[in-house]
């Protein structure tokens, strides 16, 4: 979850007894925490919405939504994904634990809890928040830089918006599980993060580039994999920022990779990008409708450039969508 820089961290407690609700927030107020309070898992997800916690500690057992749900949903959200969550319970049977912990949950607190015990692991998970947050902060600014790109060109606009969106529709379609989902995300917003590095005379020219200029702006996938290489938690996305211009029959850039050698997610990279840059407007070329885009990609598809697979079902969706079958 990313939320405005705090000095002190706000915690939330969700726990339908108002005693042990109130011991906890007596405890974690004396230790100079910020408190919210919920009292059953819907109301918990409203105030995490308003208050933007740092952390969340649920009650296993509550009304109307309990525990292992209100952590589900929680982790289930792009935005509040990566916001800790301690569940406070009983002895959990191992099938119980099982669940929670594929629900997303960070750590687990017995109940009556140890007052050492849950400032140790609040702290612990705190700190590991800041550490993600400030990796948020600097992907963050990567997206900042790649939309100023693009707001040099008007015909460029929202271009990586669209590729990441397209990508993530279409890697839902073809079973990505969640995170390859989130790769295809950040790879499809950074795929051109490199054009930072190509002069503005090369990326806003009006005519096709010459020899010269193509050899210059094939240098993007490199240069944005050196800038992203900085950050581990884009490592996922690095083949995708590298091979977004690879071919299946080896004639792409800049590694000239063939087949095999290019991973499922950047194939699909591949064909939402084409897909957008076909069907939108350039300095050099009007937009092409959906029909003359899918006959340009399986056009390609016979040259051996894209994965006819992944084409199909990009065009059975895109179809179904704008109503045309």
């Amino acid at each position: 979850m990313h939320s405005t820089r705090r000095t002190i961290a706000t915690i939330l407690i969700a726990d339908d007894d108002r005693y042990s609700q109130r011991a906890m927030e007596t405890l974690l107020l004396a230790e100079g925490f910020g408190v919210v309070t919920a009292q059953d898992g819907q109301e918990a997800l409203e105030r995490i919405a308003e208050s933007c916690p740092d952390l969340c500690v649920v009650d296993f057992d509550m009304p109307r939504l309990n525990g292992l749900e209100t952590c589900r949903r929680i982790k289930g959200h792009h935005d509040t994904r990566l916001l800790p969550v301690i569940l406070v319970t009983g002895l959990l049977p191992e099938d119980e634990k099982v669940r929670a912990i594929e629900a997303g949950c960070d750590d687990f607190l017995p109940k009556p809890f140890d007052q050492d015990a849950l400032l140790k692991r609040i702290r612990s998970l705190i700190r590991i928040k800041t550490l993600t947050d400030e990796l948020e902060d600097a992907e963050d600014i990567l997206m900042t830089l790649v939309r100023t790109i693009e707001a040099k060109d008007r015909y460029t606009l929202g271009h990586a918006d669209r590729v990441s969106r397209y990508g993530v529709l279409l890697g839902r379609a073809l079973g990505c599980n969640a995170f390859e989902l989130e790769m295809l995300r950040k790879g499809g917003m950074l795929h051109d993060i490199g054009k930072l590095g190509i002069p503005d005379a090369i990326l806003q020219k009006s005519g096709p580039l010459d020899d010269s200029e193509w050899e210059v702006m094939r240098k993007h996938p490199v240069i944005g994999c050196d800038i992203c290489r900085r950050l581990k938690s884009l490592d996922g996305i690095l083949p995708i920022i590298r091979h977004h211009h690879e071919c299946l029959d080896g004639t792409g850039y800049p590694d000239g990779r063939k087949a095999d050698e290019i991973p499922k997610l950047v194939r699909i990279v591949n064909v939402v990008d084409i897909y957008d840059a076909l069907t939108s407007r350039r300095s050099y070329k009007e937009a092409y409708s959906i029909q003359k885009t899918f006959r340009t990609l399986w056009d390609e598809v016979e040259r051996g450039w894209w994965d006819g697979d992944i084409v199909k079902v990009w065009e059975d969706l895109v179809k179904r969508e704008s109503g045309l079958v």
